[in-house]
């Protein structure tokens, strides 16, 4: 009887595989979703321009993490005008020179300019340099001389 019962377990065994478990492994995948962002700082509210010709400068810190295009313009040249400028409410106009410094190089606004960021830090900053292109005379006309510079980034 014996004999049976151990043969019994012999075949029983032959038959039921690995009694020890294989091991097993599985996967799951950890994901997380980084909104892109541009963030403008320490953006100077006002460019007081001299009048008599000196260079005055404003500054702006941009922060942005995806490649950026940043596109540099004013009132003036929006409204259609050749060159930059500074205008009063009797419409008398001032031309000004406005250079840009952003990532290394100076840029003149003479037009509305678009610069490509391809790899940007995780601070940019920007200096704005704006003066009149002449300096004022006895008679130019007094009063509030305004223009806007925009800055706008897109990604």
């Amino acid at each position: 009887m014996k004999f049976a019962n151990i043969l019994l377990m012999l075949i029983l065994l032959q038959f039921s595989g690995n009694i020890y478990s294989a091991n097993q492994t599985s996967s799951v995948d950890v994901v997380t979703t980084i909104p892109v962002s541009c963030h403008f700082s320490n953006v100077s509210p006002q460019i007081i321009v001299s009048e008599n010709g000196s260079v005055s400068s404003g500054n702006f810190t941009l922060n942005c993490n995806k490649n950026f295009e940043l596109q540099f313009s004013s009132k003036s040249l929006k409204d259609g005008d050749q060159t930059t400028s500074v205008k009063a409410v009797n419409g008398t106009k001032l031309n000004t020179v406005v250079k840009v410094n952003f990532q290394g190089n100076t840029f003149e606004l003479d037009q509305i300019r678009q610069i490509s960021v391809l790899d940007p830090s995780s601070s940019e900053l920007g200096t704005i340099s704006i003066n009149l292109a002449s300096p004022v005379h006895a008679t130019t006309p007094a009063g509030v001389y305004q223009d806007v510079l925009y800055l706008d980034a897109t990604f």
